[in-house]
């Protein structure tokens, strides 16, 4: 029995260490309609969080090093205000109009990769000294990380943001919260209504595993008992 019930409280602690906080939120595919231009179009987008970091793995139909001239932003509502008629942080015109962006995160793929975070305040977008913001790409993806604290917002914080893939000269070429097919362009863009949402997970902790254990543990010790 004590077998049995170690057994248990160890497969039941792993499942819970685990259980991830990732959301995915899929996007169509295609509806960047050139074709060969697969690192502009969005597949889907994962949002993912531990106690300290906050990470968009954006997954597209192609490459993000095939070119060095791919943009990768997203746009971010923390709290209530936030510029709501745009321009970006970059100058774009792209907008959340519904809610406002408090956050800029702009990356790009050339002179090794980069990427920035600034913050609207209330006129402009200075960058956030220090955000500590990293890239990383993989075949078909771009995954942009920081830490919680560089957006103001804690465990229990629910976001609101958009992902859009962009190059020089032009504005939205994809974005995640929209399936409306696109070209190149410079035109204005609102996110609007069309915006994901995602709320910031607390880990499993100590604690609460040690408390799975006992619970474990005194079910096991009731079933003993009445089969005494």
């Amino acid at each position: 029995m004590k077998k049995t019930l170690l057994v248990s409280v160890c497969a039941t602690a792993l499942l819970v260490s685990e259980a991830p906080a990732a959301v995915n939120f899929p996007d169509a595919t295609g509806d960047f309609t050139p074709s060969g231009f697969g690192y502009l179009d969005i597949t889907s987008v994962v949002v993912d969080n531990d106690a300290t970091t906050l990470s968009f793995q954006i997954h597209l139909a192609g490459n993000p090093l095939a070119v060095d001239w791919a943009k990768y932003l997203i746009g971010l509502d923390t709290a209530p205000g936030g510029n709501t008629t745009g321009p970006d942080g970059w100058g774009k015109p792209i907008s959340m109009s519904v809610g406002g962006m408090d956050y800029f995160i702009g990356s790009w793929m050339n002179f090794g990769t980069g990427a920035e975070l600034r913050h609207w305040d209330g006129s402009a977008w200075p960058i956030v000294s220090g955000s500590g913001i990293t890239v990383a790409t993989g075949p078909s993806s771009v995954t942009l990380s920081l830490p919680l604290a560089s957006l103001g917002v804690n465990i229990g914080d629910t976001l609101r943001f958009d992902v859009y893939t962009t190059s020089d000269g032009n504005s939205v070429l994809d974005a995640a919260g929209s399936t409306a097919a696109r070209s190149w362009n410079n035109d204005p863009y609102d996110s609007g209504n069309n915006v994901l949402s995602y709320t910031l997970v607390p880990e499993p902790t100590l604690p609460a595993l040690l408390g799975l254990g006992a619970v474990l543990w005194l079910g096991q010790r009731r079933r003993a008992g009445r089969g005494a």
